[in-house]
């Protein structure tokens, strides 16, 4: 098997955050129309384990990876695999704005 960049990696890992957050964004867009207008405490409830669930599933895309290479001692490429997650977010946070400058 051909192992991949570290550079690839954080670009796959900013996308699976991306997509993730998609899906969790299209389903809050469009959730109106499938619960209740007047607020209750059960929708209270599910918005904030929404954003716990969210909190563990991006948390572990973007740290899993480093996390397990600095307990290896491979502490650079941990850094590096961050580093890159992070300037990818900042690209496509970029790229985003522009999109929505335009529109």
């Amino acid at each position: 098997m051909k192992k991949l960049s570290l550079s690839l990696i954080g670009l796959l890992q900013a996308l699976g955050v991306v997509l993730y957050c998609s899906f969790v964004g299209s389903f809050m867009y469009f959730g109106n129309k499938f619960f209740p207008k007047e607020p209750s405490i059960v929708i209270n409830v599910l918005i904030l384990v929404l954003l716990v669930f969210s909190a563990s599933i991006t948390g572990t895309i973007v740290f899993g990876y480093p996390a397990y290479l600095a307990l290896n001692q491979k502490t650079k490429e941990a850094l590096s695999v961050f580093s890159y997650t992070l300037l990818y977010f900042l690209g496509i946070i970029g790229i985003m704005i522009i999109i929505l400058a335009i529109l």
